[in-house]
């Protein structure tokens, strides 16, 4: 994977920034296959070469742009992970925590595009595959500190099988242009129907 320079001062920081909030203003507006680096210049009103002081090429902005998205979910899951107690109901835990990531991931409205990036993209395949182990480990995790009794393995895998229902909406809710409360309803309702069994 390509190297991307770590910017160290504010200035290098607020520039990388602005191209990534370019990159994202592309995704949103004109569609991945419009990606270029002209393209993320004139959106952010700077010129090329500036692209290139932080970034080799478009795969790296559009990896740096998919794993702060990625971040921005696993913060929604940092904070639910430190509320989860055995004391609370764990199917209000899950339907108030998977509300908060359905907000995020549909926030900045490029979710779309990310996806087609992810068959486009094999470097935006790695993170996606890094993130799902993740997520199985932590959700596990969490499920334990509900008061589920399952293994640690058992637990992974059932936590995978999550992963893989909201994956699942997330492409429903791409392919058929569709944000919807229902939509999200019949996710959650898959969800606890899974984790239930578990608990």
């Amino acid at each position: 994977m390509p190297q991307v320079r770590k910017p160290s001062q504010r200035r290098s920081q607020q520039r990388v920034s602005l191209i990534l909030e370019a990159t994202a203003e592309v995704l949103r507006t004109r569609g991945i296959a419009e990606v270029t680096t002209n393209s993320i210049a004139e959106q952010a009103s700077i010129p090329v070469s500036s692209i290139y002081q932080y970034f080799p090429n478009k795969e790296a902005i559009l990896v740096a742009l998919y794993s702060d998205y990625l971040q921005s979910i696993e913060e929604v899951m940092d904070e639910f992970e430190t509320r989860a107690r055995l004391e609370q109901p764990w199917d209000a835990f899950f339907t108030e925590s998977l509300k908060a990531i359905y907000r995020q991931e549909t926030r900045d409205q490029i979710d779309r595009e990310l996806q087609n990036g992810l068959n486009l993209f094999p470097e935006l395949m790695e993170i996606e595959n890094a993130h799902r182990q993740k997520f199985a480990e932590r959700l596990a995790g969490m499920l334990r500190k509900l008061g589920s009794k399952w293994s640690t393995p058992r637990l992974k895998r059932l936590s995978l099988f999550v992963y893989e229902i909201n994956t699942a909406a997330w492409r429903h809710r791409i392919e058929n242009k569709v944000i919807s409360n229902e939509l999200l309803e019949w996710e959650t309702a898959a969800i606890l129907a899974v984790v239930g069994r578990c608990m």
